[in-house]
């Protein structure tokens, strides 16, 4: 896998160009632009490579230059309209009364960019509290927006049995909306107390209107517990993290850190702050420290970057690096009975039980994985 990783590295440096503009850049000679160009979709960093090679395009193929600008330009558009989307979203759910923080997304660019073209985002990600899920489902119905989870049964309660506790739904023209009542799946540890981010938002103008968000310490935070649940398998979610602690400069680290070990997070916030500083040089912030294990998840995350290897990561490895991820036993115990046993939308589709009947998902879901396995080893 060694001799695939040129394309791998260039994107990794034209990255750390974007954060650090005095950092060398050399053009490898034989890049495979196409390569590039998918790599850089795939990491969701196409409008930082194109930000910084924008730069040397005397230098470039001017098919690259133009592949790449292309590119640039249509992350602008689906932004922008996706900004204005949002923006009518929470005037909507303002209207009828519903609290909404919106995660991710616009207000992310809006927040660590300054610039909604510079960060590649693909639908919209609104955090509510429980109580605001089925008034928040009537609302988006109401306003041209359609189901698109599958649920076990066509009932209400079966909203609140969503696995990653979620609902999506899409519109006509084919705008994505999440609506979460939790920040993470109940099978990874919260990073915080959740409840507080209502009280500890923060202001961002967009599109118009004022979008609240989480605070810049909960944001580090989640943006690590986000990246360590996806095993930091995207270039994009590293340079994100990277770039807020670039330009938060008052981030309460005692707190950061207090928080991290009082809910047993630490080592994921230690894996996040070395792949940042690590990979794209981010100043390690004070009081900053790794345990052993930590340092060996961040090798194995940058290695396996460099070897072009597959997004998502393969399930049976997700699983042993997801189980070393977790300093707690509970929090082990808890992702194996969640991911395991936990039914998920596959479950739904493969089999419709009514509520009452609900529990032998519990069964059927390590049954339908054992079969898949099985299947995949003995290529049948």
């Amino acid at each position: 896998m060694r001799g695939l990783t040129r394309e791998p590295s260039f994107l990794l440096d034209c990255v750390r160009r974007f954060l650090q503009p005095d950092t060398p850049l050399a053009l490898p000679p034989d890049l495979d632009w196409a390569r590039l160009g998918a790599l850089a979709r795939e990491h969701a960093v196409a409008p930082l490579v194109y930000w910084t090679l924008h730069g040397c395009a005397d230098a470039l193929p001017p098919a690259v230059v133009e592949q790449f600008h292309q590119s640039f330009r249509e992350t602008a558009r689906v932004n922008l309209a996706l900004s204005a989307e949002l923006a009518k979203l929470l005037t909507l759910f303002a209207h009828a009364g519903i609290e909404v923080l919106p995660l991710k997304g616009p207000t992310l660019a809006q927040t660590l960019y300054g610039n909604l073209a510079l960060r590649a985002f693909a639908d919209l990600d609104l955090l509510i509290r429980p109580r605001d899920v089925l008034p928040a489902k009537k609302l988006l119905e109401s306003n041209g927006y359609a189901l698109t989870s599958r649920l076990h049964w066509p009932a209400e309660s079966a909203c609140f049995r969503a696995r990653e506790s979620q609902l999506s739904f899409a519109d006509a023209s084919g705008v994505s909306v999440d609506v979460h009542w939790r920040l993470l799946p109940d099978y990874v540890p919260e990073a915080f107390d959740e409840e507080q981010v209502w009280s500890g938002r923060r202001a961002v103008p967009l599109a118009g209107v004022t979008a609240r968000t989480l605070s810049r310490e909960r944001l580090l935070l989640f943006l690590c517990a986000h990246g360590a649940k996806h095993l930091w398998e995207r270039l994009g979610w590293i340079c994100d993290f990277a770039r807020l602690l670039q330009v938060e400069t008052e981030i309460d680290w005692p707190w950061v850190f207090a928080e991290a070990s009082r809910t047993g997070t630490s080592r994921m916030l230690a894996v996040g702050l070395l792949l940042a500083t690590g990979l794209l040089g981010a100043a390690p912030p004070p009081g900053a420290s790794a345990d052993p294990e930590a340092r060996a998840l961040a090798k194995a995350i940058r290695e396996r970057y460099l070897d072009g290897a597959p997004i998502p990561v393969p399930a049976l490895e997700a699983a042993r690096l997801s189980l070393r991820m977790f300093e707690r036993t509970s929090h082990r115990l808890r992702y194996v009975l969640g991911s395991f046993f936990g039914p998920s939308e596959a479950e739904y589709r493969a089999l419709r039980l009514p509520p009452p009947l609900y529990g032998f998902y519990y069964v059927f879901r390590p049954l339908r994985l054992a079969a898949r396995y099985a299947r995949h080893v003995t290529g049948l």
